[in-house]
C-alpha cells in the first residue's frame, strides 16, 4: 500500500493513502476511464457530487 501523501490546506492536514498516488498522471487517467466504463458506483457518485457542486455555482 502507498505510504501516503500529506497536503496542508489552511490549518488542515490531509493524508491520502491510495495506490493511485503511486501512479503517473497517465496511469491515473487510464484507471479512472476504465473504472467509469465498468460503472464503478463509488466513482460515479463522486462524479455526480462534483457536477452538483458546479451546477450550484453556475
Amino acid at each position: 500500500m502507498s505510504k501516503g501523501r500529506e497536503f496542508k490546506v489552511g490549518n488542515a492536514t490531509i493524508i491520502l493513502n491510495s495506490p493511485l498516488m503511486d501512479m503517473t498522471e497517465e496511469e491515473r487517467k487510464a484507471w479512472y476511464a476504465t473504472e467509469l466504463k465498468k460503472g464503478n458506483p463509488t466513482l460515479l457518485r463522486i462524479v455526480e457530487a462534483m457536477r452538483d457542486c458546479y451546477r450550484k455555482h453556475d
